[in-house]
């Protein structure tokens, strides 16, 4: 485990936890009743607005002021200016290779690209979207879940199922229609990533990098028409590419630091 995420961790009981899980319970209830709303109103203009604030302005209220109430700080969850090159040397390095990704496949097969016009709201969208869900999900739930999970595997595993979980009705509103078991899936790799980036720096602006550029290229608009599997399947493979990169780095690490040890 790394060094800084280990004295992080390790500072939380039972309670925080159980707090934690609260907090995840109520936002879980919150979205149930948005997807309801949702799937029998379409709001826009200002209500559209309005509609995709509410639920980040209500989550990040809430844990900024658990963080605050409790004298834990905001740099428990991963907001402080700690290592900032080597954290944003880092991020860049994560949004290089989504963004890679991302973009040749439209090269390769030709896929037009969308006006700038179009692109900005739909990255400010994704960027909201994924930065509440980092703070509340990678930098709180996941840092207190220690206090119940004692073991490392066991307490990201049970991270990533919560994640999952709580994507459910949100994807029921999109297109996943039947695929819900890979869906769940791909959301609970998704955490595990996200959680290793935050890892590793402990810090969320990585985090916020990668989860909006993976969101933003998935979505496929930056493109005017493009074809979804292949778009997909590069995405993808980005991401486990990533993935891969950070657990292999993390197994180095481990066995360094156990060389020394002895």
């Amino acid at each position: 485990m790394d060094s800084r995420y280990k004295q992080e961790v390790q500072k939380y009981g039972k309670k925080d936890a159980m707090l934690a899980l609260c907090v995840y319970l109520a936002i879980a209830a919150l979205i149930v009743i948005q997807w309801l709303i949702r799937a029998n109103y379409d709001f826009t203009g200002f209500l559209g607005l309005v509609d995709l604030l509410a639920m980040p302005i209500i989550v990040i209220g809430i844990v900024f002021t658990i963080v605050i109430v409790k004298k834990q700080g905001l740099a428990s969850i991963g907001l402080h200016k700690e290592k900032m090159w080597p954290t944003l040397r880092f991020g860049f390095l994560i949004a290089l290779i989504f963004s890679t990704f991302g973009i040749v496949p439209g090269l390769v097969y030709g896929w037009e690209f969308n006006s700038i016009g179009a692109i900005i709201p739909v990255l400010f969208t994704v960027f909201i979207l994924a930065a509440f869900e980092d703070v509340f999900f990678v930098g709180y739930l996941q840092t207190r879940l220690y206090g119940l999970f004692k073991k490392d595997a066991l307490a990201m595993f049970v991270g990533a199922v919560l994640f999952a979980i709580i994507h459910i009705p949100v994807g029921l509103l999109g297109d996943i229609g039947t695929d819900l078991i890979s869906a769940l899936i791909s959301w609970f790799i998704m955490h595990l990533l996200f959680v290793l980036i935050f890892r590793r720096h402990f810090s969320l602006i990585p985090v916020f990098m990668a989860h909006m550029l993976t969101n933003f290229f998935r979505r496929g608009q930056l493109w005017v028409e493009f074809n979804p599997y292949y778009n997909g399947l590069w995405m993808y493979t980005a991401e486990y590419l990533v993935l891969l990169i950070l657990v292999i780095f993390g197994i180095v690490n481990w066995r360094r630091a156990k060389r020394e040890r002895k």
